[in-house]
């Protein structure tokens, strides 16, 4: 996979280098590709002996130096321009340049912290982060965007970013002021089963359905499998406050399968077939 990983990378910074793009979202998009990979090695290491805590570094790197500037960053841009799209000139579409910068660097910082098992010192990040992920979803005003629903799904998987940093920062708070460790990992899987979860189906779906030359709807599955996906991030966060957590996370476990399998093999039917408007492709 790292070799895989190198090889795409390296090919596709080349292009984005020779074509002298100094798109902001394009090179995010790049640094976050480099740190996944630094990510990948460094598991690889562990693997071939080297100390563990490597494995978890490298879970740590990938969750906040690779996969949330990588979502964050897709949001940046692509989110209002959906809503641009799809609600017209009454849409005001909000991309700060400010922003991505911010994030990286808050991003940074907290990942530092983790590191170096400071997680009592992260509340004041956490808290900005918070603050600045919630600020741009009230920026986009999801209260224009209800309709399409693949457009309110995107705003629904959004609003469990700003939730998972504040969980964060009550967790380090009250570590910080306490000496107590109250949440556990919920403000883990808000992020990552909340967040990055939802925001694939979400996401994908909404590529899916525009790229097949099909309608730009949700569907049932898609729906569904949303809909179960929440439910699933509740389990998960619900877990670390019973004294049945292991029991828990096994259910989670089947309900993130249940809720994917349809939406995935639906997906590879739509890959393995021409597109639904006749168009090449």
């Amino acid at each position: 996979m790292l070799c895989g990983w190198s090889t795409g990378l390296f090919k596709l910074a080349g292009i984005l280098r020779r074509s002298g793009s100094r798109d902001r979202h394009a090179w995010s998009c790049a640094i976050a590709l480099v740190f996944g990979g630094a990510g990948l090695a460094a598991f690889v290491a562990y693997l071939a002996g080297a100390p563990w805590w490597l494995a978890i570094a490298a879970i740590k790197i990938g969750t906040f130096a690779y996969l949330l500037p990588m979502y964050f960053t897709v949001c940046h841009r692509m989110i209002p321009f959906f809503s641009a799209s799809a609600i017209g000139p009454a849409y005001r579409a909000v991309k700060p340049s400010w922003s991505l910068p911010l994030v990286w660097l808050l991003s940074l910082v907290h990942l530092a912290l983790e590191l170096g098992h400071r997680f009592d010192a992260a509340w004041p990040v956490d808290t900005l982060l918070s603050a600045g992920l919630l600020w741009h979803w009230i920026a986009w005003q999801p209260w224009k965007c209800l309709r399409p629903g693949l457009l309110a799904a995107l705003y629904l998987a959004f609003a469990w970013l700003p939730i998972a940093f504040a969980l964060f920062a009550l967790q380090s708070a009250v570590l910080w002021f306490d000496g107590a460790f109250v949440l556990g990992r919920a403000p883990a899987h808000a992020l990552t089963v909340g967040f990055f979860g939802s925001m694939l189906v979400a996401m994908v779906t909404r590529v899916t359905q525009g790229h097949s030359g099909r309608p730009l709807q949700m569907g049932a599955i898609a729906w569904t499998t949303l809909a179960l996906l929440q439910v699933v991030t509740l389990a998960r966060i619900g877990a670390e406050f019973t004294h049945a957590a292991q029991t828990w996370l096994v259910v989670a476990g089947f309900g993130w399968i249940a809720a994917f399998a349809p939406w995935v093999l639906r997906s590879l039917w739509i890959y393995a077939t021409p597109r639904a408007d006749g168009k090449p492709g």
